[in-house]
């Protein structure tokens, strides 16, 4: 297994329940891609699968279906893991890997691949690297299906509550703000608040470097290497299936 610098080590007790939302928003337009994809002809792969919304989704959906779950952040896949363990059918036929995309082995055939709030990670020549891998891999008929997240270019983001989750007695808010770090990138600055009542309980502060993409640099990407792009689902969604052409 490569060595990881994990991004989520400090924010990763939060991820899981703070993208809940975005699941329940968005989850049946998700769904309705997955359930075009060939399962028959290639595990389904889950790449950056956090805590396991996108794997469950995928077992959940088609149920025949084998299942390779990527998640390289330890506190995240520890979440996964627990998610597939704990139910006998998942067991069977979910597997769980700590590698990155770019460095796991993967199947010679993949009946679709599920990237959701990944390719911000790779830089452009990791994501060339990452679409001729694809082309290569992807049975026909099968799609790749990705999230592109604003901003689509670098610009300053102000700082706005990104989500806030009530549990047991305390609540749990996340905050976001970005700015420009150079060509194609932006670095984003996460707050996140625990309190109970009154009282700040923690906060933690964490910042990463994300690499933007418009729809028309993720065509301009992925044409050389024989794939299209559709967007999919409702537009705030930012969901789009690459897909192999001819």
């Amino acid at each position: 297994m490569a060595e990881y610098d994990d991004p989520y080590a400090r924010s990763g007790q939060f991820i899981d329940i703070m993208i809940a939302g975005w699941w329940d928003h968005f989850g049946e337009a998700v769904a309705e891609a997955v359930r075009r994809m060939p399962a028959d002809r290639g595990p389904l792969l889950d790449a950056g699968a956090g805590g396991g919304w996108g794997t469950l989704l995928l077992a959940r959906t088609l149920p025949g279906a084998r299942v390779l779950a990527l998640e390289p952040s330890p506190v995240l896949r520890a979440v996964l893991l627990s998610r597939v363990a704990a139910s006998e059918g998942l067991r069977a036929r979910v597997t769980v890997d700590g590698d990155d995309l770019l460095s796991a082995r993967l199947p010679e055939r993949l009946g679709g691949v599920l990237m959701a709030n990944l390719v911000g990670h790779l830089s452009p020549d990791e994501r060339d690297r990452l679409w001729r891998d694809l082309a290569a891999r992807l049975a026909p008929d099968a799609c790749a299906l990705l999230t592109l997240a604003p901003p689509l270019e670098p610009e300053r983001v102000e700082r706005s509550r990104m989500s806030e989750v009530r549990v047991g007695e305390r609540v749990y808010t996340g905050w976001a703000e970005a700015e420009p770090a150079g060509a194609e990138r932006i670095t984003w600055h996460m707050t996140y608040e625990v309190r109970q009542g009154e009282r700040l309980v923690s906060r933690d502060e964490v910042s990463y470097d994300w690499w933007t993409l418009s729809e028309e640099g993720l065509r301009a990407e992925t044409a050389p290497h024989g794939l299209g792009v559709l967007p999919h689902g409702p537009a705030e969604a930012g969901l789009f299936r690459v897909v192999p052409q001819g």
